[in-house]
């Protein structure tokens, strides 16, 4: 101890010190009294793996307001993990920091899990508790058969309809949920619903938009049923941009603009979603990555916007190829992720090879002929780059591989072949488009789909008048999928029924059930 510090000023000094530590933890611990709660946004989990999974909340007693109507300061909160619903046997337990820089967003990696099981969690923070979610973390990939129920979802449009889907979806009790893009659309609207938010281009922006989607009780109940994977599409940020490129009538054209707003977005999406990495500090996200189900599946989560080209035949969606297209270094995925899939297609165990991406990967000409007329925007815009994953699934052989897409609102049940320009090659598996949760069909596109069916081998049946989700149901040996559908996506009561069933055994040919 210093010769000119006696023992009272020492005493003295480390009261003061502990009162400020004790200050500041009670800070970090109270919540001053809101209504509604810090919880308006539910909980949800995601990433699972066989010994962890990701659990996420965050505090917004006002979810569409800038700063979500909390305090800009940090809070201390409280999370639990139980093998049972009523919390008797909590095996982990600890608390995170909400920062406002982050929304007040909490994601906690719990680990040191049992493989294969379920488990509930919750969240507590002050005198509030959130509500209780349930999660599972995934079999050993020792454990060849074990089966798989999955949910797969896209496009949700707040404004256009409710998300009835999601109560029909909790319903049926699935050991995990697929969401291919358009969790969130970056603008508002009048339909069935009221978004009277601006257009989103700042991360408050998006941040209230999150809000509004999340406080839908439909959608709270879906991310609290079971533990979710998740891509994005486009509207997470803007219609139909490209990497570093904005759509050609983008609110933020100048390219320095539409990265600080590309950043935002990643950001908000970050913030309000069960994942495991976190944005990079120059503002990309790393999306793309593998979950194994035991020697039952092995699913690939795309990104098919972050890294991909810009369409190279104009700016509109619709058209006909151009030579430029057929570039052989013209890319979807860029080229780290395309080799990344490459050796991860050819080199699984696994049963089957599940490629889980935003846009629709099988040959869609809109109109016969032989030049065609087709959606830029997706797969088909980019042949070469597909023709390179096709070949990589054809080393899995026939009947092996599942594709998982979204975007077009509509149901969409293909083929896959080795080659889309010979109807007779190997089918490699199939592809199953999910038609969107609510957003409204296009009344142009429902017009085409008898000619899709009819001048594209690989397309076996489309229907965009319903809206939906895709259930499916995996074994080592076969792979069962149902198209659902809403009776009435405007009544948040809806109820809901199959409207086409198909089968894929492992080896085989895809058929209707």
């Amino acid at each position: 101890m210093a010769a000119n510090v006696n023992r009272r000023t020492f005493v003295g000094g480390a009261a003061a010190t502990a009162l400020v530590v004790a200050t500041n933890r009670t800070a970090a611990n109270a919540l001053p009294r809101l209504n509604p709660d810090p919880f308006t946004l539910g909980v949800a989990s995601g990433d699972p793996t066989p010994w962890a999974v990701v659990i996420w909340t965050r505090l917004a007693p006002q979810p569409t307001e800038d700063g979500g109507g909390m305090p800009a300061r940090p809070y201390r909160v409280r999370y639990e993990v139980s093998t049972n619903p009523n919390f008797s046997r909590i095996v982990r337990r600890g608390y995170r920091v909400a920062f406002p820089h982050n929304a007040h967003s909490v994601h906690v990696d719990v680990r040191g899990l049992r493989p294969g099981r379920w488990y509930w969690y919750r969240f507590r923070v002050g005198n509030h508790i959130s509500e209780v979610g349930r999660t599972r973390t995934v079999p050993r990939a020792v454990n060849a058969t074990t089966p798989l129920s999955f949910a797969q979802m896209s496009c949700q449009r707040y404004s256009s309809g409710f998300y009835g889907a999601y109560a029909d979806i909790v319903a049926q009790e699935p050991d995990l949920m697929v969401h291919v893009g358009d969790y969130i659309y970056e603008v508002g609207g009048s339909g069935a619903r009221e978004d009277a938010l601006p257009e989103s281009i700042t991360l408050d922006q998006y941040r209230n938009r999150y809000g509004l989607y999340k406080s839908d009780p439909n959608l709270r109940a879906a991310h609290a049923a079971a533990p979710w994977l998740l891509t994005w599409d486009d509207h997470e940020a803007e219609n139909n941009y490209t990497g570093l490129v904005p759509e050609a009538s983008s609110t933020t054209p100048d390219p320095a603009a539409f990265l600080a707003r590309r950043t935002a977005a990643y950001k908000a999406y970050w913030e309000h979603q069960p994942l495991r990495r976190r944005p990079n500090p120059d503002g990309s996200l790393s999306l793309y990555r593998r979950m194994r189900w035991g020697r039952t599946a092995d699913l690939l989560m795309l990104d098919t916007r972050q890294y991909r080209d810009d369409q190279l035949c104009g700016t509109d969606d619709l058209g006909a190829l151009c030579d430029a297209a057929f570039d052989p270094e013209y890319t979807v995925l860029g080229k780290e992720q395309e080799q990344w899939v490459t050796n991860r297609v050819t080199n699984t165990r696994a049963a089957w090879s599940v490629l889980a991406g935003g846009t629709v990967f099988s040959r869609m000409s809109l109109v016969p002929g032989e030049q065609g007329a087709f959606n830029l925007d997706g797969w088909d815009g980019y042949p070469l780059a597909r023709q390179r994953l096709l070949d990589a699934l054809a080393v899995r052989g026939q009947g092996s591989s599942v594709l998982l897409s979204g975007d077009i609102h509509a149901h969409l049940t293909s083929a896959v072949l080795g080659n889309f320009e010979e109807p007779d090659d190997t089918e490699l598996g199939a592809e199953f488009t999910t038609t969107s949760i609510s957003t409204n069909g296009s009344v142009a596109l429902n017009s085409f789909l008898p000619s899709v069916v009819s001048s594209n081998p690989g397309v076996r049946w489309a229907d965009g008048s319903v809206r939906g989700w895709v259930h499916h149901r995996v074994s080592a040996t076969e792979w069962s999928t149902d198209h659902r559908a809403v009776d009435d996506h405007t009544d948040a009561n809806t109820g809901a029924s199959t409207v086409k069933s198909w089968t894929l055994p492992k080896g085989g040919r895809l058929s209707e059930a």
